[in-house]
């Protein structure tokens, strides 16, 4: 089975059977009085279903607002289910499928090292990303998004940052940060992102040499150098929309949501940095597992409840 398989058997879905599976699921969430919100690296098929399509900030930023549903179907890794959960204590939150996001739930970030890694430079705020462990984020100071780290540390206001979170990004934020920037040694890569390089850039840039380059900040420094945009993928969609150039836009960016932006902006030329950009995490939502578990009420999210009292002061503080 080769890298693209999850996602291929996946699109098979997208037929009359999954229409009337869709069906079931809209009647369901008007019964259950139901929300589905889904990351957009998820499947095409469960798009259709979602009240809520975004990247990590959006996702956050609906929880936070909230919303009058009884239940929440969580289509994204666990830690997004976990946050939900917290937030969200009056409603029963689902999650179809566990799918755990290898950064996110890497033991190197998880709660004990970032503690002790905090100890040792006591005294400075500790900038956490938002693809990290739950507990782990009960230690931030402030919680980071793709796209935003940079920015999220230039306000903080000290000399000197701690950042715990993906490689790339740490690296990044650490060579374009107009303060210093401490890292966490132990920072994982994400190896979906990694696996895209110069020589992707540059077959496209040979073939298309007007193209405008958007790339995610987890990608590899000699990617993120290359390009013209370095951005969480939201902000890529909102450049998208208001991109007037008539030449082609290259995507260092996840499949799925590659495919939503060639689906939402037919009348673009919207090429793929690299078909290795896949995260097969995401691939096991299925359209018939988010039916179950709204007829079942099945695969219930739970938070301990001092953790998520604390999750919720946290968010509230920096939303």
């Amino acid at each position: 089975m080769n890298f693209n398989s999850c996602y291929d058997m996946q699109q098979s879905c997208r037929g009359e059977e999954g229409s009337s599976v869709k069906k079931r699921i809209e009647l369901l969430k008007r019964e259950r009085n139901a929300v589905i919100i889904a990351h957009h690296y998820a499947p095409a098929e469960v798009h259709d279903v979602a009240d809520v399509l975004s990247d990590s900030r959006g996702f956050f930023d609906a929880v936070v607002r909230g919303c009058e549903a009884n239940v929440a179907v969580v289509l994204a890794p666990a830690f997004f289910a976990e946050i939900t959960a917290a937030m969200w204590p009056e409603k029963k939150v689902l999650v179809p499928e566990i799918a755990e996001c290898p950064v996110a739930s890497h033991s190197n970030l998880g709660f004990d090292n970032i503690a002790a890694f905090k100890k040792h430079h006591r005294g400075k705020p500790l900038v956490c990303y938002a693809t990290s462990p739950l507990e782990t984020k009960l230690l931030a100071d402030y919680v980071a998004f793709p796209g935003e780290v940079v920015d999220t540390i230039e306000n903080v206001d000290a000399d000197e940052v701690l950042f715990a979170g993906e490689r790339n990004c740490s690296d990044d934020a650490v060579k374009r940060c107009g303060k210093k920037v401490i890292a966490y040694g132990g920072n994982p890569v994400c190896n979906v992102y990694n696996s895209a390089d110069l020589s992707d850039v540059q077959r496209l840039k040979d073939e298309f040499p007007d193209a405008c380059i958007m790339v995610h900040p987890e990608c590899k420094q000699e990617v993120i150098d290359a390009a013209d945009y370095v951005m969480g993928t939201g902000e890529m969609r909102e450049q998208i929309r208001k991109d007037g150039n008539p030449g082609a836009i290259i995507l260092g960016t996840e499949r799925g949501f590659f495919d939503r932006m060639r689906n939402e902006f037919p009348e673009k030329n919207i090429l793929h940095l690299s078909s290795y950009l896949t995260c097969n995490v995401f691939k096991v939502l299925r359209l018939k597992t988010v039916l179950e578990s709204l007829e079942k009420m099945c695969y219930p999210v739970q938070v301990d409840r001092v953790v998520a009292e604390r999750i919720r002061t946290l968010f509230n503080r920096l939303f």
